[in-house]
């Protein structure tokens, strides 16, 4: 996913919550099932007024790898969470269905493949993850260290962290072309 296919699917998406989700995954580049199951103080200082946190908190308990992880919050996610009607506390993405649990992950990749049809890309490879993908990539494009990459996405090895790693065509000429 780049910056271009990530704007054309938020555009499409139904719900405000859709939309913060994947602006959350875009500039956190954090897995669908730890967003799923935030809660709103890891992402407001103050819900009430608004107030974001300068990082984001991603706790152990919610986290595949078990370890808690804290990533500055980008400017732009900042914004989109201001702007953000969220409850006072609780799940940052409550169900509407199930009293005291969260959006299921199945309810929030259906918005998100309706979004990929109505932008025409659908059958092009896209899933929820794909917006992990295109931030640890954005990462790497910016010529930031694979140390710091590894930092930022929460992975465990380089070796994990590299599946995600998206190379163009066009970067690879290059990378010959400038050797």
């Amino acid at each position: 996913m780049n910056q271009a296919s990530y704007e054309l699917i938020s555009k499409h998406l139904f719900t405000e919550i859709h939309k913060v989700f994947l602006a959350i995954a875009w500039y956190t580049g954090e897995r669908p099932d730890a967003i799923l199951k935030s809660q709103v103080s890891q992402f407001y200082v103050n819900p009430s007024r608004r107030i974001v946190r300068s990082e984001i908190l991603y706790s152990a308990t919610t986290r595949k790898d078990k370890k808690t992880r804290e990533i500055p919050c980008h400017p732009k996610l900042e914004q989109i969470l201001r702007d953000f009607e969220c409850l006072e506390s609780g799940y940052l993405f409550p169900s509407r269905v199930r009293k005291n649990d969260h959006l299921c992950r199945q309810a929030i990749d259906r918005a998100f493949r309706r979004a990929l049809k109505k932008a025409g890309l659908e059958n092009q490879g896209y899933s929820l993850y794909s917006a992990r993908r295109g931030f640890i990539t954005r990462l790497n494009n910016l010529g930031c260290s694979p140390g710091l990459i590894k930092s930022l996405s929460g992975h465990a090895s380089l070796a994990s962290l590299s599946r995600y790693i998206e190379i163009s065509e066009e970067q690879r000429k290059n990378a010959i072309a400038n050797f």
